[in-house]
């Protein structure tokens, strides 16, 4: 093993050890990355590495690629915070683009707080139910993402962020009797 392995291997451990998620690290020919589940954002990982710089001279890490892949309940979570945080976004931003945007730019979804991972649970079985009543329907129409965040965010200016939010924890505590309607 060369010094720039063994450095990555503890520099992966170190990470490991701060945020409380396994990060692993890889040489793939053009360089070296790490990679984890849901947790920090790339940019803050990135900020923590360079931290440790100091501690490995041999690693290159200015140069070193970050990836951060997801689980479905944390993107929805990711979604639901960076709405709350400005609910301007659900109106500017093209639904396509909402739940990758939302979740590259949130540390730790899946550490929220309960109330939001309730929220983020039941979101996602809609969506997951949209999903498949859709491609039964239109195999080529829109994803369930689509839908719920174009839904939300008519709801959103119709009845209120709070409104919708209410909606989302009765959804949460197994109240399927309010549906949320899609605007004319």
């Amino acid at each position: 093993m060369t010094s720039r392995s063994r450095q990555a291997v503890k520099l992966a451990q170190l990470l490991s050890e701060r945020t409380g998620r396994t990060v692993r690290h890889a040489y793939d020919g053009p360089g070296w990355h790490l990679e984890w589940v849901d947790g920090p954002t790339c940019d803050r990982m990135r900020t923590m590495a360079i931290e440790y710089a100091h501690k490995f001279p041999d690693l290159p890490l200015k140069e070193f690629r970050f990836y951060r892949s997801q689980t479905d309940a944390a993107e929805v979570v990711a979604w639901l915070l960076w709405i709350d945080a400005d609910l301007e976004r659900a109106a500017t931003y093209a639904p396509t683009f909402q739940f990758r945007m939302a979740y590259d730019a949130t540390d730790d979804p899946d550490r929220a707080p309960e109330v939001w991972q309730r929220r983020g649970r039941a979101l996602h079985a809609l969506i997951s139910e949209t999903y498949n009543t859709n491609r039964s329907s239109s195999p080529t129409g829109p994803s369930g993402h689509t839908i719920i965040a174009e839904t939300m965010a008519a709801r959103i200016k119709t009845d209120g962020w709070e409104a919708v939010l209410l909606w989302l924890d009765e959804q949460a505590e197994g109240h399927r009797g309010r549906h949320l309607r899609i605007v004319d």
